[in-house]
């Protein structure tokens, strides 16, 4: 019951921790085993009406967040203000598949699979920070499978700093002396998935179309401009402000106005949208 009052109250606040602080502590306190993971992964789905979209847009949340912020904070309303053919479903993915090492897995047979099975031309993951962290493990994951396009949105990118100071000591992430291929695990992912990342920017790996998104005065910054520099100029998405959904929710705007989901998907007629739980 102890351990259990101290995973609660760290729940709670989580949202406002600092990602690498509540990841790290989350492992310390032995609370990664009696944080909800539920099966199935629970989702909600924005679906437009008539004939079937030619995109679906899958949501991922940050830490403390749920699948209901993307309603909340207006992501999905700027979709639909812009009329392109894409359905939408946002995974509740939270903490608790992260530190069990499921969140793939349960995103794949939970959320991704039987949804792409409907036929959609192309599968776009997003998400703002933990939730960004997600898209890119998927894709790593399953490379070439399900996914053709990321929207990183101020995305965690790992809590070894380690492999922060490695890449900016070597000049750049193609610069880097990347580790051998590993398989990560729920509390040591972080080399791995730089090595990927080396990988697929430099075409050496399959990927999606990877978009990345923060803001100047972003906690992440740092770590998320190592990316960026790894990337093509038109798939950055820099602005003012912080870790928080009013800079997201401005950069996710931005990245449906010039980004490429105009001509990959297209527009429709404008309707009322029909949203399923």
């Amino acid at each position: 019951m102890e351990r259990r009052s101290r995973c609660g109250a760290l729940i709670r606040y989580i949202p406002h921790m600092r990602a690498r602080l509540w990841i790290a502590i989350v492992w310390c306190c032995g609370c990664a085993s009696w944080l909800p993971a539920p099966e199935p992964m629970r989702a909600v789905d924005v679906e437009i009406p008539g004939p079937r979209a030619r995109c679906l847009m899958v949501f991922l949340p940050g830490g403390g967040n749920r699948a209901e912020s993307f309603v909340q904070h207006g992501f999905v309303d700027e979709v639909l203000a812009h009329h392109y053919s894409i359905d939408m479903v946002a995974a509740d993915a939270t903490l608790g598949y992260y530190a069990r090492g499921v969140v793939t897995e349960r995103l794949a047979l939970d959320v991704i699979i039987r949804r792409a099975r409907r036929g959609y031309s192309e599968v776009w993951l997003v998400g703002p920070s933990l939730g960004g962290l997600g898209t890119l493990l998927y894709s790593r994951q399953r490379p070439s499978r399900e996914v053709n396009g990321v929207f990183a949105l101020a995305p965690f990118l790992g809590s070894d700093r380690a492999v922060f100071q490695q890449i900016e000591l070597a000049g750049g992430l193609h610069q880097w002396q990347a580790p051998a291929r590993s398989e990560p695990t729920a509390s040591d992912y972080t080399w791995e998935l730089w090595r990927w990342l080396q990988a697929v920017t430099a075409g050496r790996e399959p990927g999606p179309d990877l978009y990345l998104a923060y803001g100047r005065s972003d906690r992440l910054a740092d770590e998320d401009a190592l990316l960026a520099d790894a990337l093509p100029r038109t798939h950055v998405f820099v602005g003012d402000g912080g870790h928080d959904w009013t800079t997201w929710r401005m950069l996710f705007h931005e990245f449906l106005d010039r980004g490429p989901l105009r001509q990959h998907c297209g527009t429709i007629e404008a309707k009322a949208p029909v949203q399923r739980p």
